[in-house]
């Protein structure tokens, strides 16, 4: 596809073709990516990163940016609801969680949620903004969203053109926040991770984030840390030195510690109630993080124009075709499509199947003549504050799916 001179017009994009909006341009080699410091994102074997970018509208960005705003209201809400009718084994979190979640929740003015993801059908199809779910915990997609799309711009080299991408500022301005609601500690934060490479570039992005919001900050993995009920959170220097920190980022699921460490769990809630240290993102997180909140959202807000229909049992969609997700489930494993009559049409294995499923009604993903779909991602701290995508040659967005960006003229 050629470069195209003309420019699109913001107030009426073509709804008819994907590839309409597609603008090929030379992408920048691989030892670009490795003087970033990001040759993981472009080894050549991966086919991870695109060489073209999607034109998206000043008029879609809003209707992404309202959709995600009225979306997380409602994540509140069904919160609020979750905690207040004991719903716990309907989102399938554990007993020893409940306790750290219900304090947090309680006091969310310093317990506050830095960041997620909500993954949205629509817009650039000319059909509503639908809700995929919302990776509320530990959303990755940071360097790729925040730097890589910010690069691939430079190198299309459009005049005038711009892109939704406030990621790393309103990290930064969150961290201030963290700080300022919690001025009775020390601004210190310790962020750890289990030291996958892509993790590891993740939380850099938080790691300057957290520095240009005023905290020193520490990185390390999750092994190198100790967790005390009754003194906090420590990492240990030498024999006779430890240095205490008041705050602790963890890109380790919540679900994760309250399932497989248990007793790490039992610690953190201690340490939690005992305001011993404040702990991002927050336990609450979990709820937001179970996909079955998806069908107490819609026991809330029936048809709501932002919703899938969602239900614990295949029965409420028969005859329709659904999508059968884990509730804690990630990276599009543990995945059903299922079509009328109980076909199934697409399925990824994973590692998650011990979890209970959810069916959400299925949506069409954007598509263009190929047949790949389009899936939008945009990262949400008080409000939205940045847009990708990921692109795939089939009906379930995983970890084989491609990072596309986007640009605005």
């Amino acid at each position: 596809m050629e470069v195209k001179e003309e420019v699109l017009d913001q107030q009426d994009l073509s709804v008819d073709s994907i590839d309409s909006r597609l603008l090929e341009f030379k992408a920048p080699k691989y030892k670009f990516w490795k003087k970033l410091g990001l040759a993981y994102y472009a080894e050549e074997d991966m086919e991870y990163l695109t060489d073209e970018l999607l034109c998206v509208s000043e008029v879609e960005i809003r209707k992404y940016s309202d959709a995600c705003s009225e979306l997380y209201l409602m994540y509140q809400r069904a919160a609020q609801h979750v905690i207040d009718n004991n719903l716990w084994k309907e989102l399938g979190i554990p007993d020893n969680a409940i306790k750290i979640i219900k304090h947090s929740w309680a006091y969310r003015d310093k317990h506050i949620h830095l960041y997620g993801r909500f993954d949205l059908a629509g817009i650039i199809n000319g059909m509503p903004a639908k809700l995929i779910e919302f990776n509320a915990d530990t959303a990755t997609v940071m360097p790729e969203t925040a730097i890589i799309q910010k690069e691939q711009l430079k190198a299309a080299k459009l005049r005038g053109a711009d892109q939704f991408n406030h990621l790393e500022q309103y990290l930064s301005a969150r961290f201030e926040e963290v700080r300022q609601k919690n001025s009775n500690k020390s601004p210190n934060i310790l962020l750890t991770d289990l030291g996958h490479e892509e993790d590891v570039l993740n939380l850099d992005i938080l790691n300057a984030a957290a520095i240009k919001g005023g905290f020193y900050t520490q990185q390390m993995l999750l092994e190198r840390v100790i967790f005390s009920p009754d003194e906090g959170i420590f990492i240990k220097l030498n024999e006779e030195e430890y240095i205490q920190y008041d705050f602790w980022f963890k890109l380790v699921p919540w679900e994760l510690i309250a399932y497989e460490e248990p007793e790490l769990m039992d610690i953190l809630t201690q340490i939690v109630t005992k305001d011993l240290a404040i702990i991002l993102n927050p336990a609450y997180t979990m709820i937001f993080q179970s996909k079955a909140i998806m069908k107490i959202l819609w026991d809330l807000y029936p048809h709501h124009h932002l919703l899938l229909q969602t239900s614990f049992s295949p029965n409420d969609l028969r005859g329709r075709q659904y999508v059968k997700k884990v509730i804690f489930g990630r990276e599009g494993e543990n995945i059903e499509v299922v079509a009328p009559g109980e076909r199934k049409i697409e399925q990824n294995d994973g590692d998650f199947g011990q979890y209970p499923s959810i069916y959400q009604l299925y949506e069409q993903l954007p598509q263009d003549r190929d047949g790949d779909i389009y899936q939008a991602g945009i990262y949400f701290t008080t409000k939205a504050a940045a847009l990708s995508y990921r692109r795939r040659d089939g009906l379930i967005i995983d970890e084989d799916s491609e990072f596309i960006g986007h640009y605005i003229l």
